[in-house]
């Protein structure tokens, strides 16, 4: 589905498009981002360059955030910008703030229901996987939320970037080097957030981003090879023949 609808906004550049990016701090671009680019900005980059510039994007998200939280403002700060496509990640929060996984598979429901009846298509995002060892006991419920999220994917009929699929084995198999691209024990640091961009634009069927920073892109490449160690990665996408050209990396 994805693959068709990129492949629809790539040949109508005549046609404006807006993609936004709805959730909490894993989805907001601010000062915990330490001055790099989050997922979004990365596969935000990638449609720019891959599809066209008549993709715009926008950030729509709010660090502490819960499902219950993106319903109150949907009209606000989604629903008002006429969007074609709005990509959800939230629960985390959830978790330690008390809401139920009945009450959390409720109001991200009503959540993609809203965006339908908008004529956008919604796409839900499962988070990475979360430092466990370092975290109290309300997260040990997490996986449920992630679960909730696939079912549903395949219930209403809507994609999935299912971020958690790629990097949980990582973490289970070696969470030593995991921690290595985790800010804390509930946010990718810039590294991960990298490898999230990645799997993201892949999963749209687009190329990886460019990384012109040769020394941050070693490190990323690094801990790609890592996440892929252990879970196959979505295929990666070739660069239109006269990029590969300019061997930017």
């Amino acid at each position: 589905m994805l693959e068709e609808l990129i492949n629809t906004w790539k040949h109508n550049p005549q046609i404006p498009i807006r993609v936004i990016a709805f959730g909490s701090s894993n989805t907001e671009l601010h000062w915990h981002s330490l001055g790099r680019f989050n997922w979004f900005s990365w596969l935000s980059s990638a449609m720019r360059e891959w599809i066209g510039r008549h993709i715009t994007t926008i950030n729509s998200g709010i660090g502490g955030e819960t499902s219950k939280d993106l319903l109150k403002r949907i009209d606000r700060d989604v629903l008002s910008f006429k969007p074609n496509l709005v990509i959800v990640t939230i629960g985390g929060n959830d978790t330690w703030k008390g809401l139920t996984s009945e009450e959390y598979q409720e109001f991200l429901a009503i959540t993609i229901e809203k965006i339908k009846e908008a004529k956008a298509i919604p796409v839900l995002q499962t988070y990475y996987c979360l430092l466990y060892h370092d975290m109290g006991k309300v997260f040990q419920c997490f996986p449920e939320i992630v679960e909730i999220n696939r079912n549903l994917s395949k219930e209403m009929k809507i994609p999935l970037i299912d971020q958690y699929k790629y990097f949980s084995p990582f973490y289970e198999n070696d969470p030593k080097n995991y921690a290595k691209i985790m800010l804390d024990g509930l946010h990718v640091n810039p590294i991960g957030n990298a490898i999230m961009g990645i799997i993201a634009s892949r999963l749209f069927s687009l190329p990886d981003p460019w990384f012109l920073d040769k020394s941050f892109w070693k490190n990323v490449k690094k801990f790609l090879l890592f996440v892929s160690k252990y879970h196959d990665l979505p295929p990666k996408i070739p660069y239109p023949k006269k990029i590969e050209d300019k061997k930017l990396y």
